[in-house]
């Protein structure tokens, strides 16, 4: 995956604003999260599958009176007129996923790569994980207290660019949030300077605006408000009068 240039440029100047502050940044290592894209596009439609299966103009949603389509089943009227194109596709992609014949597969493979993903953020924050074991609990080295890294790895695009883009390429926008959904973590997108552009030359655009996140330990929930408040008054974009410990 190729960052964006104005992407680096505004991660590189977060990274060197926390170290003029005297915070320390160490480089780390996160293998499976090159993969976690692909394990979240299978479990997240296979929930979502799972929760709108209540949508059957039944008990949940929009009854539809007129004549019946596929084979006489209510549901598929009612889904097929009343639910979004991008709504339709996760049902059918998360119902193939869970069905008898892929879950081994699919399903059940994404659910390995999510420990693994899970894995690799224990193996790399100083704080161990509630939830875990001693014996699984340790960090390889002596842990950092948050990671930064940008929110997506290109600029947003205009309103022209998505409607020809393919649902495929919506998607990979999602590269560097999933890993931090996916392993259940807290984090938080903070809009920064990208380096270049004072924040009193972008009041009213967005033009000079990068999203990095900030992403804690699980149950550190107050670390990662604390570093955001950090970065707003350090390099934020928009300089807010927020105080997170009110």
């Amino acid at each position: 995956m190729e960052l964006d240039l104005d992407i680096r440029r505004a991660w590189l100047y977060t990274l060197e604003a926390l170290q003029k502050q005297g915070h320390s940044i160490h480089q780390v290592s996160l293998p499976t999260t090159q993969i976690a894209l692909s394990a979240y596009y299978i479990i997240a439609p296979a929930e979502a599958s799972s929760n709108l299966a209540k949508f059957d103009g039944v008990r949940y949603g929009q009854h539809i009176t007129h004549s019946f389509n596929s084979g006489n089943v209510l549901y598929a009227t009612t889904r097929g007129e009343c639910l979004g194109e991008e709504v339709q596709r996760r049902i059918l992609l998360g119902a193939y996923s869970l069905s008898a014949s892929a879950i081994d597969n699919y399903f059940l493979q994404a659910q390995r790569i999510r420990r693994l993903v899970q894995q690799d953020f224990n193996d790399v924050f100083v704080l161990r994980n509630p939830l875990l074991s001693e014996n699984l609990n340790t960090p390889k080295f002596d842990g950092v207290d948050v990671l930064i890294f940008p929110t997506a790895p290109s600029k947003p695009p205009k309103l022209a660019d998505i409607i020809n883009r393919s649902s495929v390429d919506t998607y990979s926008d999602d590269v560097l949030t999933v890993p931090a959904s996916l392993a259940g973590l807290p984090a938080i997108s903070v809009p920064v300077q990208n380096g270049n552009t004072k924040s009193s030359e972008i009041m009213g655009s967005r033009d000079g605006v990068v999203g990095m996140q900030v992403v804690a330990q699980y149950g550190n929930d107050e670390m990662v408000f604390h570093v955001a408040q950090i970065l707003e008054r350090t390099c934020g974009a928009f300089q807010s009068p927020l105080d997170y410990h009110r």
